[in-house]
């Protein structure tokens, strides 16, 4: 089943299914090294519409709401 990352629980170990953000967003989420086919493991989801944290390949990344939004995944 596919769910945008920020309805993600932290815990959830997700696969990056598509990425429907514009070019630039899209670029900037691949030199994060978040693209389709990357797992990632979410470590906090912030309230109030802030930020999701993510761990891949031992690097954690913060990602805004909004781009987090934009993140279709797959869990695992």
């Amino acid at each position: 089943m596919t769910v945008r990352l920020v309805d993600c629980r932290k815990g959830d170990r997700v696969r990056i299914v598509r990425l429907d953000a514009g070019h630039g967003a899209s670029l900037q989420l691949i030199h994060l090294g978040l693209d389709v086919g990357h797992t990632v493991e979410v470590l906090q989801r912030s309230p109030l519409h802030g930020p999701v944290l993510v761990s891949h390949d031992g690097t954690e990344v913060a990602i805004g709401h909004g781009l987090a939004e934009k993140i279709l995944v797959e869990k695992e």
